[in-house]
């Protein structure tokens, strides 16, 4: 068997463990938190202080309606924070795993699993933020949350892509997820997190957004939980070209590197 197609019987293998990483990356969790008195709640109090202080800056300098306004900033900072932890969180991926590895006969790829089943559930644990405060504003969009089940599912397939990316990239170059973090912070200020795209066009600033592949990425899942119906179809376009585009790399470096994993931990 090729190193190419031992990469892809792995590939398959792992989505078959679905069990061993899905306790993991739970676990995961738990060790986050443990001997904390309210465990994972304060990534919900974290969220709060962060949503409360930026929206209310923001909000009044931007002239925006707070009902508007802070749904839109807490869903967008959630959807960043899972694309965030899947570029530079996942550099280390393999790295935490590298007991596991070298004792276990289990695929590796089932520590990708595991690192995109964590931040998942931070994820998740955002989510209910939005819907709290969707409650509090009268703002709740039950059908929006079901249509933004197919923008999630791109979502989380091209989270998944970045994390194969930076797992073995930041396990063959220790500096990579530092480097990237600097870079995404960039991208962090020009993504329409903490301002609507409305401020750009009343601007002519349309090219922030237009021509950065992480608006369409966001937007796909925000839309629809905010406005209650589907985002433009372009958006689901670009999303799905983006997706494309990350996997066909993802899999050129592990196709690169795969067989050389362990030597590099």
């Amino acid at each position: 068997m090729t190193p190419r197609e031992q990469l892809y019987t792995d590939a398959l293998t792992s989505l078959k463990l679905w069990r061993v990483w899905t306790f993991l990356g739970v676990q995961d969790i738990k060790a986050r938190f443990r001997r904390s008195f309210i465990g994972p709640l304060w990534i919900l109090l974290n969220l709060a202080f962060f949503v409360g202080g930026a929206g209310l800056v923001y909000g009044v300098m931007l002239g925006q309606p707070m009902a508007d306004f802070l749904p839109f900033l807490n869903t967008g900072f959630v959807i960043w924070g899972l694309i965030l932890s899947s570029f530079t969180e996942a550099g280390s991926a393999f790295i935490v795993s590298e007991g596991y590895i070298k004792q276990f006969s289990y695929p590796k790829q089932i520590y990708l699993l595991r690192a995109l089943v964590s931040y998942s559930i931070i994820m998740i644990i955002g989510f209910s933020a939005i819907v709290l405060m969707q409650l509090f504003f009268g703002r709740m969009h039950i059908v929006g949350w079901l249509i933004a089940v197919p923008g999630l599912g791109l979502l989380l397939v091209a989270a998944l892509g970045h994390i194969v990316i930076s797992a073995y990239l930041g396990t063959r170059f220790r500096d990579f997820p530092f480097a990237l973090a600097g870079i995404l912070q960039v991208l962090f200020f020009v993504t329409p997190i903490m301002f609507p795209v409305q401020v750009l066009q009343a601007k002519h600033l349309d090219f922030v957004y237009r021509y950065n592949p992480l608006y369409y990425l966001i937007d796909v899942v925000r839309h629809p939980i905010l406005e209650g119906g589907f985002p433009p179809l372009e958006n689901y376009f670009f999303t799905v070209i983006y997706v494309f585009a990350v996997w066909a790399v993802a899999a050129a470096i592990a196709r690169s590197l795969d067989n050389r994993l362990v030597f590099l931990l």
